[in-house]
C-alpha cells in the first residue's frame, strides 16, 4: 500500500496561473527510505511546484520534489552523533498518522 491522498471539500484554489490544493495524506505500515511517491495528478495538479505538510505526532515532513516524495523524520537524541532529525527507518509503521494536513502548490 501507499500513502493515500484525501482532498478537502473546499480544496482547489488559484493564484494567477498557480493552483493551491489542500487535503490530507495517510501513511500506511511500511515507510519506504527515501519517502512516499505522491503524484501530482493525486492533487488533480500537472507538477506539484511545492507541497506543506504539518508536522503531526512528533513528526515533520518534507517534500522532495525533485523526486515527487513525501519524507517524514523525526528527532532522535539518544547518541552524540545524531543530526537534529533523521529520517524514519525503512519499514517503520506509520499506519496511525491517517491525516497529515497538507497543501499543494502546482500547475
Amino acid at each position: 500500500m501507499a500513502a493515500v491522498v484525501t482532498l478537502s471539500g473546499d480544496w482547489l484554489h488559484s493564484i494567477g496561473d498557480l493552483r493551491l490544493v489542500t487535503g490530507t495524506v495517510a501513511f500506511d505500515n511500511s515507510y519506504p527510505t527515501g519517502g512516499e511517491s505522491i503524484a501530482a495528478a493525486k492533487f488533480g495538479l500537472g507538477k506539484i511546484d511545492f507541497l506543506i505538510a504539518t508536522a503531526l505526532s512528533g513528526y515533520v515532513f518534507f517534500w522532495d520534489g525533485a523526486n515527487s516524495k513525501l519524507m517524514a523524520y523525526y528527532a532522535d537524541n539518544n547518541a552524540t552523533g545524531d543530526s537534529a532529525l533523521i529520517q524514519v527507518p525503512d519499514t517503520t509503521d506509520l499506519s496511525s498518522l491517517t491525516a497529515i494536513p497538507v497543501l499543494a502548490i502546482g500547475r
